[in-house]
Formats: C-alpha cells, structure tokens, sequence
C-alpha cells in the first residue's frame, strides 16, 4: 500500500510546521497577557481568570475535531479516500453546529460566569467587557480547528504555518493600536484587546480556507455523505463521548483553581495568570509532537501496522519530554526577567522563583497526558482515561490542594503543588494503559473486522 504524504514526512517532517506553528499560535495568549499587563494587573487577571472558561468551551469542539480527524486518518491510512472525505465534511458540521451553541450559551451566561467565579469589583467588571467580545471566538476557533485537521492530516501543515503567522501579526498589530491608541483611537481598553484577538483568529481561519480551496480534493457526493452519516457520527460519539470528560474535567479543575487563588486576592489571582501563560511555551513541543504523532499513529493502525504504531508514540514521547524540559528550565532560570515583563510588584517578583520551578516540575507529566492521553482516544480506547483521570483529579488532587492552600496555609504554593500532583497522577494512569494494549483492539478497523466475522 502507497504510503500517505504524512507518512512519507514522518514526524520530523511533519513536526517542523508544527512546531512554528504551534509557537505563534500559544504566543497569542501571552503576548495578550503582556499588553493587559499594561493596562492593569486587573485586567490581566480578569482576563486570565477567564481563560479555563474560553478553553472549555475550545476543547469541546477540538474533542469533536480531534475525533472525526482521527476517523478520517484510519480511512486514508486504510487507502478509503472517497470514506475520509465524507467524514470530514460530516465531522465539520457537527462541529460548527455544536460551536454556535456554545457561543449563544456562553453570551447569555455571562453575569452568572462572574458569580460563580466570585468575582467582584473591577475584576468582575473588566472580565464582563472581555467575555462580551470574546464569545465570538467560538465559532472562530471550530473552523479554525477544522482547517488545521484538515492541512495536517493531507500532509500540509506549512499551509497552517502561514495562517498562524498571519494570525500572530495581526494580533500584536491589534493589541499595539488599541493598547497605544494609535490613529487617533480612543481608549477601548480590554475590550479592545478582546476585539483584536477575535479579528486576528478570523483572518488566519481566512488564509486556512483559502488553502484548503487550492489544494485538498474534498469534492464528495451527497449519497456518500448520506452513506456515511449514521457511521461516521456513531463513531464520532464513540471517540468524543469518553474523550470530552477529561478535558472537561481540566478546564473545570482549572476554573476552580483560579477561583481559589482569587479567594487569596488579585495578587494570587494574577501571578497564577502569568506562571501559567508563561509555561504555554512549553506546550507548544507537547501539542506540536502530538499533533504529528496522533496523524502516523492513527494511519498506522488504520494499516494494521499497531507495533509501528507504539514505537512511534515512544520514540515521540521521549522527543516531547526532553524538549520540555529544556523549555522548563530555561523559563525557571530567568524566572526574574521574565515575572519582571509583567509587573514591578515586590510580592510577586519575591516568590516567582519557587512558583516557577513547582510549575516547571509538572512539566513531564503534563507532557505524558497530552501525548499519550490524545492517542489513546485517537485509538479508540479513551473511557479508561476519561473516567480514572477526572477521579484522580476530583478526589484525590483537588482536595490536596484545598488541604494546603487554605489548612496549611501554604497559599498558591499549595495551589501549585496541587496541579503537580494532578499532573503526575494522571501520567501514571495514563501511561499504565498504553502499555496494557486494549487500543489494538478498539480501533475502527478491529471492530469493523470483529463486526464482519459476527455477521458471517
């Protein structure tokens, strides 16, 4: 069989794109953190403590993304081109049906966002100006999410590169008029960073579109969308169902972490913000890498080629982990210039040190969750993870953070300290059950198989 153009990059040559790609993309939040900096520390935690929110919402379409592309691979690797582009056509509308109600329950949810958060004063106000713009975003980031799955898996992630360039200039473009009042504006504030950001997303989505027009052959026949509807969304809820809880359960983890720290004060609230923007730089080797590896694994087993498969995923973890760590260390070396870019307040520049290296020591394992946790339900195998992670996470990680937080008053140390148990936990698990093999036999092509020796 003809090996696909993914294939024939490996992942190297797939990773590469990735990688730039990846650098512009989780630069944005940070370079947005920067210029709300300057606006206030207020609005930088405002902002950021909205953050678990936006992603919440992010990840639940990425879930129904991730799931159809994962189908769409095992077609292409199994050489059924005419069954892959029916999928995505039929994934892309699930997804952007599920990302307008997102975007219509998050506006109507607004005031009630910020009660629950217990946010008041100006962080309540600044984060009702932002969370006003930035639903918009939703619909934005599906057809973003769309595209990219789309780019990667026909081997044309240069073509994602581009729309993430133009994506990042245009988001500091954004951000410098409205941050400096260029041209005459007047003072828009955070709501004119949250406009920057929604027009900055929309134009990169644009070139992604333009891309996919010029160069993928996704002609498909209304009877082969028809044909492949009821299988294409039963196997969509089979992978997304389980593959939705767990990061579900992280933003949810997430949101109430930052709700603790704002129970600590703005201050907490903020350096939380800042630490955990800043470690997004190391995230972007993590998803790079996985992103490639979720594409020649998933072509891999849809060959029947499963012990390529798990070689493949080793030799890119090992990749994934080295990368981060670096990235961890250097970050926690010049933790001080680095706290400095945001604020001049002596409390936070005083503990910066050890929140930066609690953060960097969560790093390997939050590097094993994404890699091995997104091939997982890549393959098939995602409702161990998607059950055992969130309990860890909910019984055993959470109450050990509340516990020294606010028992021990070890303020956000105990914050922190928590994530890194969460992480770690999680890593173990997860790691366990790639090793345990049941994703050989919870890809489509084995139940397929198995479906077709019952009928006979």
């Amino acid at each position: 069989m003809t090996e696909s153009k993914a294939q024939q990059k490996g992942l190297w040559g797939l990773s590469k794109p990735l990688l730039m790609e990846q650098a512009l993309q989780f630069s944005v939040p940070l370079i947005d953190t920067l210029f709300l900096s300057i606006i206030s520390d207020s609005a930088a935690g405002a902002a950021g403590a909205l953050t678990p929110v936006l992603f919440l919402c992010g990840n639940l379409l990425w879930v129904i993304v991730f799931a159809g592309a994962s189908i769409a691979n095992q077609r292409l690797g199994a050489g059924m081109q005419e069954k892959a582009v029916a999928t995505i056509w039929i994934f892309s509308g699930w997804s952007l049906l599920l990302s307008a109600i997102l975007a219509l329950l998050l506006f109507w949810s607004i005031e009630g966002i910020i009660a629950l958060m217990g946010l008041d004063g100006e962080l309540a106000y600044f984060t009702g100006q932002y969370l006003h713009v930035t639903f918009a975003l939703i619909m934005i980031w599906s057809a973003k999410a769309i595209c990219q799955s789309i780019l990667n898996m026909f081997g044309l992630p240069g073509w994602n590169l581009l729309a993430n360039l133009i994506y990042f200039i245009a988001n500091i473009l954004g951000n410098t008029i409205v941050v400096f009042q260029l041209f005459g504006l007047p003072e828009y504030g955070i709501t004119g960073v949250a406009w920057a950001s929604v027009i900055a997303s929309l134009s990169g989505v644009l070139i992604s579109m333009l891309a996919i027009g010029y160069h993928v052959p996704l002609r498909s026949s209304w009877l082969s969308l028809k044909r492949n509807f009821r299988s294409v969304s039963q196997n969509l809820m089979r992978i997304g169902a389980p593959g939705t809880i767990e990061p579900i359960s992280f933003d949810l983890n997430l949101l109430v972490l930052n709700s603790l720290a704002a129970k600590l004060g703005t201050l907490a609230l903020t350096a939380k913000i800042y630490i955990f923007n800043t470690f997004m730089l190391g995230v972007i080797i993590s998803v790079a890498l996985t992103t490639a590896t979720q594409i020649l694994v998933t072509q891999k087993v849809g060959a029947g080629k499963l012990a390529q498969a798990d070689q493949q995923l080793r030799r890119s973890l090992r990749a994934a982990l080295w990368g981060t760590a670096v990235v961890a260390a250097v970050l926690t070396a010049f933790h001080h210039p680095i706290i400095s870019l945001y604020t001049q307040e002596q409390q936070l520049l005083a503990g910066a040190g050890w929140w930066f290296l609690l953060t960097a020591l969560s790093e390997p394992g939050r590097t094993i969750n994404i890699m091995v946790g997104f091939n997982l339900r890549a393959t098939g195998d995602g409702w161990y993870i998607s059950v055992a992670g969130p309990l860890f996470t909910w019984l055993v990680a959470l109450p050990m953070a509340y516990v020294m937080t606010f028992w021990l008053d070890w303020g956000l140390s105990g914050l922190l300290l928590g994530a890194l148990l969460d992480e770690c936990g999680r890593a173990l698990l997860f790691w366990r059950r790639w090793q345990q093999q049941r994703w050989h036999h919870s890809h489509i092509q084995a139940r397929e198989a198995a479906r077709s020796e019952h009928h006979l």
